[in-house]
This record gives structure tokens, sequence and C-alpha cells, in this order.
């Protein structure tokens, strides 16, 4: 496809473009495979495409005149409850964070009427695209790139004197920690475990401003022998290859935790780690598609497995084997890159149309 013809306007999660992985890790990596020229996208200037994140404020973008929308919508807000008190609130948070202009308490219709007005719809799970269906008819699933992050990927699964699990992603997220703490507790009283948390050291609990919170603080009520290494694509890998086995707890009982993807266990795979994880659709999905048996479903599970991993050099490579085959080729940057260019080939039919 030629893209010079199109003018391609983007609305990024941060102004920046490289420190969001919901830029960096979808659209703005594959905008830079296939120069594409795009610009920071503005509500004034007319487009042929509009590349739209969960970043906009799409109590305005929605109303957008011009031009094919393609909403990169990777959370599953609309698994949620209408209802639920926090999707209630979220719509007035973001107006009171400053995100959106308009307040719009439904934040769960907000994301609904902003599918009916765009026409492609990028999603991230099979349970997501479902819920999406009913109001845009193009509905692609397309997951993370990897790239800026997976480098130099494990080889050595000796243990040393330590038990070195890992644990990554945002602040808000730590709480889930919490559904596993009697089982790492148990473990630690036969083994030497050290956990380590990749995320900020500092991080605000309300609406992004307030709050201002030390997460060491937070982890060390959860779990007393914890490193917090600061995140930057930078030096991830090389925290997380240190490290003998990548742990996911996942809240199942909320919907937007439960429908996540699988994005977390293919990073950890891609740099070669074994993963034990909770019991959430995309995760026993990708499992049961690598041969693999490492999802719990209660704290007992968790402990097992857990410990099945700490006692066998040969299970973690070979977990962590099996895991990073799988990974590299379902989920390849080409693979992803192709998925992408789908997208943009439904553009080109719908712009001729």
């Amino acid at each position: 496809m030629n893209y010079s013809n199109l003018k391609i306007g983007y609305v990024p999660l941060k102004s920046d473009l490289i420190t969001a992985p919901g830029d960096y890790r979808r659209f703005v990596n594959y905008a830079k495979i296939r120069g594409i020229d795009y610009e920071v996208a503005a509500l004034d200037r007319v487009y042929d495409v509009v590349v739209i994140t969960q970043g906009a404020d799409i109590t305005l973008w929605r109303d957008y005149k011009h031009g094919i929308i393609i909403y990169d919508l990777i959370d599953s807000y609309l698994s949620i409850s209408r209802f639920n008190l926090k999707a209630l609130l979220r719509g007035l948070a973001k107006y009171v964070a400053g995100r959106h202009i308009k307040l719009e308490f439904n934040y769960w219709n907000s994301i609904r009427k902003m599918c009916i007005r765009s026409d492609i719809v990028i999603c991230s799970t099979k349970e997501q695209r479902d819920k999406i269906l009913p109001y845009c008819s193009k509905v692609p699933i397309i997951l993370d790139y990897h790239d800026e992050v997976v480098k130099n990927p494990k080889k050595n699964y000796r243990l040393n004197d330590k038990v070195k699990l890992v644990w990554e992603g945002m602040p808000s997220n730590l709480y889930q920690l919490k559904l596993i703490k009697k089982p790492l507790l148990k473990l630690s009283q036969k083994y030497n475990i050290e956990l380590h948390i990749v995320t900020s050291h500092t991080y605000y609990k309300f609406l992004g401003k307030y709050g201002l919170t030390q997460t060491q603080k937070e982890v060390d009520k959860i779990f007393n022998n914890t490193i917090v290494h600061e995140w930057t694509k930078e030096t991830i890998s090389d925290v997380v290859r240190q490290c003998d086995i990548a742990i996911i707890p996942i809240d199942s009982n909320y919907f937007l935790t439960k429908f996540k993807p699988e994005n977390k266990i293919l990073f950890f795979w891609k740099m070669g780690v074994p993963v034990v994880a909770s019991n959430i659709p995309s995760y026993a999905r990708t499992m049961n598609n690598a041969n693999l048996d490492f999802i719990c479903k209660d704290e007992i599970s968790w402990e097992k497995k857990i410990e099945s991993l700490i006692l066998s050099c040969s299970m973690r490579h070979s977990a962590a084997i099996a895991g990073k085959e799988y990974a590299e080729k379902i989920f390849s940057t080409d693979q992803i890159t192709k998925k992408w260019d789908d997208v943009f080939k439904v553009v080109e039919h719908l712009s001729i149309s």
C-alpha cells in the first residue's frame, strides 16, 4: 500500500511518543517499520486517517467529521458492567484530571459511542472483540510489539543462593500481589525467595496526581524480601534476565483485569523466563497453545507451580524455551506487522469505496 498518499494523524497516550508502551509498542512502532509519515493529530485539522489511542479525549474525537478513524482500544472497558461504580466514576475522574473536556459520568457509554463512530476498532483479546462487535464490524486483534524491551534473552537457568521471582507492571496493579501473599510466605520458609518488582519507584494513588506513594513501602506490606527496580526500556531486560521465574497474579473478579491480553506472558517468554500466571482466559489459552501447564486457580496451585520450577533446573529451562519458541513463532515482529498491514488494507478499501 502507498502510505504517502494518506495524511495520517495520531492521538497518542503521551505526546513524546516514546514513554508510553501503548505508543511505542503499537502504532508508533508499526509506522517506524513501514516508514509511515504521520503527525500528532489536532481536532481542527483534516486527515485521511486518524489513529486514536486510549489517551484521546473520546468525548471530542467521536464527533470528528473527517476521514477514517482507527480506534486502538486495548483495555476491555466494555466488559465491565455499565453500572459498575468504578465505571461510573471513571468519566468524572478523567474530567477532573483534565483528560476529558466534556463531563460524561458513564465512561462505558463514552467508549461505546467512540466504537460506533470508528471505522476500525483494534482490540487485544477474543473476549474484548465480542464486546465491541455490536458497535463496529471491523475489529482485528493485535498484540504488542516487544522490539524495544526484549534484549539478550536469558540463557543460564541454574539457581544461585536465592530464588529470584520477578513481577513487572504499573504501580496501580501492585495490589494483585496480595493474591499470592500466602504462597510466597510459605515458599519463603523453605527457600531464599527474593521478589523483584519492576515498576515506578513512586506513584500517585488518585487521579494520577494525588497521594504520592513510595512503591517500596507498599510492596513491603506484601512480602518483605523485595527489591524495587525503576522501570525503563533500557534496563527492564537486564533485570528480568537475572531472575528465575516470572509471576503474573491477576484479579479475576474485576473484568478489566480478567480480560487482559497475553502481552506480559509473551514478553517474559521472549526474554527466556518461565512464567507462572493466574487463570484468566487469555493466559490459559496462551499456556495451552504453548503446551505448558503453569496456570494457577488458587493459592495451593500457586505454591505448587512455583515450587516445581524451583526444584527443577530442567523444568525451568524447558518451560522457558517452549514459551520462547511459541512467542517468537506466533507473535514475532513480522506477524504483528502483517496484522497492522491488514488494517491499512481495510483503510485502502474504505478510501476507495
